[in-house]
């Protein structure tokens, strides 16, 4: 058990706090308490707690009502209710509101630690599968993540110890949702070392990564420690996963499964601590399906999935994000409500890392300290969305007594050209699932057309 964890006390009766604080720290939890619901409600709001033990009976506020806040704040630490009196209207009503567990007074301390022990398990597993729905208000492509709309609040995973698999288009800030995970992890002041596996050859990747013994190959003059190594204690970033070779996958596999590497020429095992987060702008699930991807490869990287949004699915972030970059690259300039109005429209198929090339053109090549809708007129704006009606009619061009098959084939392929080869939307407008649309791809030959 995490000895580590955060527990808070709430209770209105100072010898009971007292009492509880005491027996939980000498059993190693770290504990704060509050003397009442409000004292609460402001603690869970500005920190993070595994557990929270919660009389039902105060002044003020009472414990229901604390809990039905914390619910409707979608705070996620387990509530055990702590209470006297034995309504079982009370009990009730509390685990409808999800509480963990309710204990009535008076209890044995040693059965209360087992319960606390219980609930910290529970929200430890949790954990794993949550994402912490705080407000983001860290700046964006400086270091951390700037958004208001749903998808960009979903990317706050919560500091666990899991592997992470980051989605997403080229340019959406994959490497950026890292280094938030990373810096928000109790990893924050170790090292936090990005690889990109597209960018190193095949026969040097293993060698990077694990490193390398003197004499190993014929310029191994010295010994090497790998990326892995120097981020032992902190967080690997392995970017474009869905590059490495098929022939090493098989020894990262062993490395995320028992957390030891061996250096290439080496004979030793070394068994380093070091939290692995991925990232991919590839189908990896084709990829299996085309023998290019280890399938327990993909299912032992995949624990917890973060999908960054391509830019044009929230556009309501672009003036948030404009007003960063300009603010980041010291020009004293803003761009004007018709300004603003053209990059929203914009489609932004190199996503943030365009925006900020467009922004930037605009500041240098402006005269003026407001930026107005002459000075993005190069942008392309985008046309009406394709509907899945005017795909359908563009589709069936098909002649007289073609099989079922060809149809479909041609259909696929007209959806695929009429969204210039994005498969996801091409999926939603076909109506099936993007894993179904991979699969057909392959089976009609139409893959490489569109890669």
């Amino acid at each position: 058990m995490d000895k580590k964890a955060k527990i808070l006390v709430v209770d209105d009766e100072a010898s009971l706090r007292l009492l509880l604080s005491n027996e939980l720290s000498r059993a190693g939890y770290h504990v704060d308490v509050a003397e009442n619901g409000e004292a609460a409600l402001r603690r869970v709001r500005e920190d993070f707690y595994h557990v929270i033990l919660l009389d039902i009976v105060m002044p003020g506020m009472d414990g229901l009502s604390l809990l039905r806040s914390i619910r409707s704040e979608e705070i996620i630490s387990e509530v055990i209710i702590l209470t006297g009196n034995a309504s079982i209207e009370n009990a009730i009503e509390s685990m409808k509101l999800g509480a963990f567990d309710y204990v009535r007074k008076p209890y044995s301390l040693n059965e209360l630690v087992i319960q606390v022990e219980r609930a910290i398990a529970h929200q430890i597993a949790n954990l794993d599968r949550q994402i912490l729905k705080n407000d983001l208000k860290k700046t964006a492509l400086g270091g951390n993540i700037i958004g208001k709309s749903k998808e960009i609040r979903d990317l706050r995973v919560a500091p666990t110890q899991s592997m992470v698999l980051i989605l997403g288009q080229s340019g959406t800030g994959k490497e950026l949702v890292a280094r938030t995970i990373h810096d928000e992890s109790a990893r924050s002041g170790k090292q936090f070392v990005a690889v990109s596996c597209a960018a190193l050859p095949p026969n040097l990747l293993e060698s990077e990564l694990f490193g390398h013994e003197k004499g190993a190959f014929t310029d191994a003059k010295t010994q090497k420690r790998g990326l892995a190594e120097i981020a032992d204690g902190g967080t690997l970033f392995l970017d474009e996963i869905g590059e490495i070779p098929l022939a090493f996958q098989a020894k990262l596999l062993r490395f995320l499964e028992t957390g030891e590497i061996r250096r290439v020429g080496g004979t030793k095992d070394i068994a380093l601590n070091v939290r692995i987060l991925c990232a991919t702008n590839r189908p990896l699930e084709l990829l299996i399906e085309r023998n290019e991807f280890r399938e327990d490869l993909y299912y032992r990287l995949n624990v917890f999935s973060i999908h960054v949004p391509p830019l044009v699915s929230h556009g309501e972030d672009i003036p948030a994000l404009v007003e960063n970059i300009i603010a980041l690259q010291g020009f004293h300039k803003k761009f004007d409500a018709a300004a603003l109005a053209v990059l929203k429209s914009y489609d932004w198929p190199g996503n943030v890392r365009e925006l900020r090339n467009v922004v930037e053109r605009a500041c240098i090549l402006s005269g003026q300290s407001v930026i107005g809708e002459q000075d993005v007129s190069f942008l392309n704006v985008r046309p009406r969305p394709v509907q899945a009606a005017d795909v359908a009619a563009a589709a069936f061009q098909t002649p007289v007594g073609a099989s079922l098959k060809d149809v479909e084939r041609r259909h696929i392929i007209s959806v695929l050209r009429t969204v210039n080869g994005h498969k996801g939307k091409a999926a939603e407008i076909l109506e099936i699932n993007p894993k179904t649309l991979y699969r057909k791809m392959k089976d009609y030959a139409i893959v490489s057309i569109f890669e």
